[in-house]
């Protein structure tokens, strides 16, 4: 019954994540986006990580989706439809970037056995815990995710100022 579960929660994650990026309209793809935290945090729940799963859904659920809404509702729009169309150009310049980095990580996943690292790590209580866990090992990722939050905010302040 849990596989099911977790099937279903991982299917509905993939689809919503897809959602997100296929949809032109943006209050759809917040929508798509808070479904996509939303079995997130179903995911983290089905594998017995509570902790997580709560601060996903307040983190996540609240914090980004009202900035996101906050986002949306300050830039004009019209001066974006302008625009549209034009990030093929933008996707074939990246795509080699992308290409590269998925075969570097790949390697060295491959190069690396990731989960034979020893752990010593004293634990005191889940919070504790968590704290060690996001600090040490997933740092990067945590990191990683505040830059793309920093390089939104920027689009969206360059996206939504008025030109002179």
């Amino acid at each position: 019954m849990e596989l099911i579960v977790f099937i279903f929660l991982s299917v509905w994650l993939v689809l919503s994540v897809v959602g997100a990026i296929i949809v032109k309209n943006p209050v759809h793809s917040i929508l798509f986006f808070l479904s996509s935290v939303l079995a997130t945090a179903g995911v983290f729940f089905s594998l017995g990580a509570e902790l997580i799963a709560g601060l996903q859904l307040i983190i996540y659920a609240v914090a980004i989706v009202v900035f996101y809404v906050l986002v949306i509702t300050t830039i004009p729009w019209e001066k974006i439809k302008k625009f549209e169309g034009i990030y093929l150009g933008e996707f074939l310049v990246g795509l080699p970037f992308i290409i590269i980095s998925v075969i570097f990580i790949a390697l060295l996943i491959n190069k690396y056995d990731i989960s034979s690292i020893p752990v010593k790590v004293e634990i005191t209580d889940n919070v504790t815990r968590v704290g060690k866990t996001l600090f040490t090992y997933y740092l990067f990722p945590f990191e990683v995710a505040s830059v793309i939050l920093l390089i939104a905010m920027i689009g969206a302040i360059l996206l939504g100022r008025k030109e002179e």
